[in-house]
This record gives structure tokens, C-alpha cells and sequence, in this order.
């Protein structure tokens, strides 16, 4: 049977708590939506990369956090990436100061697999789960088939691999059926899966990849700013920007003379 590396019950309730307190104070911001909370707690940006070995990740510039996320994957995965990069914004904001860049995931193994099990918290909380799952389809749990992961996913925004996993984990889908429920969101089977979800009545945007372009305006005007106050070099300006896909050109920017020293 196929380890679903799901946490310990005691691990889970701890960061379950952890989920709870940072959604409480986006909600009386009036923020929901995982993309609308991003922007908020840094400069937010999706674009899709040429690599899926990239899902998304943070960085600290001048002061201020960034998250890029990939989306080149499915939206659903990309939701997923950005609740996992709000609990390194949150908790581990040191870390992120120091490297930069989590790259060593061997390093801090303990926080990546904290962040994921934050990412399944704060995107599909418990009682709202338990609430969708029997109001909409109330059947024992090993009677459990993929459209109704489907019809509770969409109410999730999630994707039907992580829905699935939560379902299995808060005991309203048989651990046994697992290994059944989830081929359907396998590679091969990409055109059921769409089907079948056109068929339940929705809309496959969460399971394609979503290929959106966003670009915080705030962040492009932050660059500028650094650079016009001096506060970094034209060669710090161009990378920033390149970071995005653009070049100091598309806003006039010349290369000043006494930086070619």
C-alpha cells in the first residue's frame, strides 16, 4: 500500500492551530483567497517557467518578501505552493532573511514538511471540510469514488491529489481506496479526469495548468524606487527585473556611464 507520508494527529492539531491564527488575521483584513493573501504579506508573482522542477518559492529583497510561483503547473497545484510559501513568509521569515533562497531542502526538512501540512490546513480547514463533504455527498467512506472528490475539490480550489489526501486523512475516505481513486488524476488519464469534472458541472481551470502571468505592480515600483533613490545599482535594478522577464529598457532606464568603470 502507498505511504501517503501523512503527519501524526498530534502534529497535524499543532499546525492546525497555526493555519487558524494566520487565516483569522487575513480574514478581518477581508482576505480569503490564497493569491489575495500573498499579495498582501509580499510581492506576488506568477509566470510560467520552462521547468516543472520549480514549483515556486520565497526570497528577501531590500527589506521585502517575494513569492514566485510556477504557473506552469495546474492552478490547484499552484494554490497549493502558495499556502506553502505563506508559512515560510510567517514562521520562518530568519531563515528566509539569512539564505535568501530555501534551496537546501535536506537542511531544513523539518520546515518544508511543516509547510505543507500548513498548505493542507490553511486551504482545506477541517470543519469545512467535514461540513462540504456531508452536505454534498454523505456516503461511507468506502464508497467514495472520483467524482466526489471532484465535487468537494472545486469547493476546495484545490487540486484532486491533495483533496483526496485530505479526505483519507480526516477518515471520510478508506485509506484502501486510495490507490483506486487517485489514477484518475495521473498523466495518462489527464482527459477523463477533465471529462469527468465537465460532467459534474464545473469548470477544469483548478486540474490545467493555469500558464497565468502576474506581476505585483507594487514590486515594479519598489525596483524603481531603490534605483532612483540610489539605494541600488543599475546592475541590481536589471536582475531584479530580468527576475520577472523584463529589462531596465522597457521603462527607459539607460546604463549610466560610470557604472561601466
Amino acid at each position: 500500500m502507498t505511504d501517503l507520508n501523512l503527519p501524526e494527529e498530534l502534529t497535524r492539531l499543532r499546525i492546525k492551530e497555526l493555519a487558524e491564527e494566520v487565516r483569522g488575521k487575513y480574514a478581518k483584513k477581508g482576505l480569503s483567497d490564497i493569491f489575495d493573501i500573498l499579495s498582501e504579506a509580499a510581492f506576488l508573482i506568477r509566470k510560467p517557467l520552462e521547468t516543472n522542477e520549480i514549483s515556486g518559492f520565497s526570497t528577501y529583497f531590500e527589506d521585502r518578501f517575494i513569492v514566485f510561483l510556477n504557473s506552469n503547473f495546474t492552478l490547484g497545484h499552484e494554490r497549493f505552493t502558495g499556502a506553502h510559501e505563506l508559512y515560510h513568509i510567517v514562521y520562518n521569515p530568519d531563515i528566509l532573511k539569512k539564505e535568501k533562497v530555501i534551496l537546501d531542502k535536506e537542511k531544513y526538512k523539518e520546515e518544508e514538511e511543516t509547510a505543507d501540512i500548513f498548505a493542507s490546513e490553511f486551504l482545506m480547514p477541517e470543519d469545512y471540510v467535514k461540513e462540504i463533504f456531508y452536505k454534498i455527498i454523505n456516503v461511507d467512506k468506502n464508497s467514495v469514488l472520483p467524482r466526489h472528490v471532484i465535487r468537494i475539490q472545486n469547493y476546495l480550489k484545490v487540486s484532486y491529489k491533495a483533496m483526496l489526501k485530505r479526505l483519507i486523512q480526516l477518515d471520510l475516505c478508506s485509506k484502501g481506496k486510495y490507490e483506486e481513486l487517485v489514477q484518475i488524476c495521473s498523466i495518462e488519464n489527464k482527459e477523463k479526469l477533465q471529462s469527468l469534472t465537465k460532467r459534474e458541472g464545473y469548470s477544469t481551470e483548478l486540474i490545467v495548468p493555469s500558464k497565468a502571468t502576474y506581476i505585483s505592480k507594487e514590486y515594479i515600483e519598489y525596483v524603481k524606487n531603490n534605483y532612483e533613490r540610489g539605494n541600488i545599482s543599475y546592475e541590481n535594478m536589471k536582475s531584479s527585473f530580468e527576475f520577472i522577464g523584463l529589462t531596465p529598457d522597457d521603462f527607459g532606464y539607460e546604463y549610466p556611464q560610470e557604472e561601466g568603470y
